[in-house]
């Protein structure tokens, strides 16, 4: 194994074992999952599950999921909810690299990208929360696809869809190579989770619960949001810091085009016969920037969904991109790994400014993604599409 990889693998166990160690020892440390938990609690005694938008605000199966852990010790909970979503996570950054769909990364790079990784997601797998495990799903989702392992794919992406809706933007753009493959797996993942709750508690109580948590999330205007709660996206960096007058439905049709940007040129790709790795390489890359800079709900916690994009990217720029790519890739990271800083050592410090880090960083790995993009169209023009041995099936 390379020093980088070693080093990365150490690193990670250690701290590992601190969070199990700390999360076993201080169970009640208020973190992400104490309103897990309590979501949980409210399904199992049949209590109103969404009191407000910023509690409970995943779907009643994953309050019904939640509330199998109550039944656990709350320090067992913690551990186990850690090492799912720290395995997961693992997992699915393991699966994209042997996929061979970052093929242009060497192996023996592979160890810097664990390390990049290790401080830009240790803020959430400490706080207990999701992301990471919808991170890994889709990074898993991704590398199923290359193997053509569909069941796999469609449930990987179906759960983290399950647990956040920005997950179906990267749904559809796999839609969209395979749709016969993938599209009526995908929907069957998202329909079992759906019944769920159903079968398991009082149907009145169940359906109660889904009309509520409709109206919660219907009524969750992030344009109306207090400047202290307010979604980190490219929204924060023109109007509310830029004061730019841009209206919603300007900024909504912007995110539209946007998104159908990333399709079309998902289907150029394909049509040109460019290999299948290369396409699902700038779709992960292309779908992980838009969901943070123009997806519907952007924290500073969510911007462990970008880390992957952001490590691979910086990463790859470092073998064999241009100096301004190299650039734009790297200050990316550098601005993601200032605001984990500013997190942990000045976490009160919150002014409007300070706080367009991560959306500023985003920016930059766009600006780097698409200029590599042309770099890619340059290189690989005509060549087919040949899956990566080595995967499951």
């Amino acid at each position: 194994m390379p020093l980088a990889g070693s080093i990365a693998a150490i690193l990670w166990a250690v701290v590992l074992a601190v969070l199990l160690l700390r999360a076993g020892l201080h169970p009640h440390r208020p973190t992400s999952l104490t309103t897990y938990l309590a979501g949980g609690e409210a399904w199992n005694e049949l209590q109103p599950v969404y009191t407000n938008w910023r509690g409970f605000v995943y779907p009643p199966v994953v309050a019904w999921f939640f509330s199998l852990l109550n039944h656990l010790p709350l320090a067992l909970d913690a551990i186990l909810w850690r090492l799912l979503t720290a395995g997961v996570f693992l997992l699915g950054i393991e699966s994209l690299l042997r996929s061979g769909i970052f093929h242009r990364i060497p192996s023996s790079s592979h160890g810097l990208i664990y390390l990049g990784l290790l401080p830009l997601s240790i803020g959430n797998l400490d706080n207990a929360q999701a992301n990471p495990l919808i991170a890994g799903l889709m990074m898993l989702s991704v590398a199923a696809f290359q193997w053509e392992a569909w069941n796999l794919c469609a449930l990987a992406i179906g759960i983290a869809i399950t647990f956040k809706i920005y997950p179906v933007a990267l749904a559809l753009l796999l839609c969209l190579l395979r749709p016969r493959r993938l599209s009526w797996r995908i929907l069957i993942w998202l329909l079992i989770p759906a019944i769920i709750p159903f079968a398991v508690q009082n149907p009145h109580y169940a359906a109660a619960q889904y009309h509520a948590w409709l109206q919660v999330r219907m009524g969750d205007n992030r344009f109306e949001y207090p400047m202290k709660d307010a979604p980190l996206d490219l929204w924060y960096l023109l109007v509310r810091v830029g004061r730019l007058p841009v209206s919603e439905r300007a900024y909504t049709a912007l995110q539209v085009i946007c998104g159908a940007a990333i399709a079309a040129l998902v289907l150029l790709q394909s049509r040109r016969r460019l290999p299948q790795r290369d396409i699902l390489a700038n779709l992960f890359l292309m779908v992980s920037a838009w969901m943070l800079l123009l997806g519907p709900a952007t924290e500073n916690q969510t911007y462990v969904v970008l880390a992957p994009a952001a490590c691979l990217a910086a990463v790859q720029s470092l073998t064999c991109s241009s100096c301004r790519t190299r650039l734009f890739a790297l200050s990316a990271v550098t601005l993601l790994l200032a605001a984990v800083g500013r997190n942990s050592l000045f976490p009160h410090i919150k002014s409007p400014v300070e706080m367009t880090i991560q959306p500023i960083a985003a920016l930059l790995l766009l600006a780097a993604i698409v200029m590599e993009l042309r770099i890619t169209s340059e290189i690989d023009p005509g060549m087919t599409s040949v899956p990566t041995p080595g995967g499951p099936r």
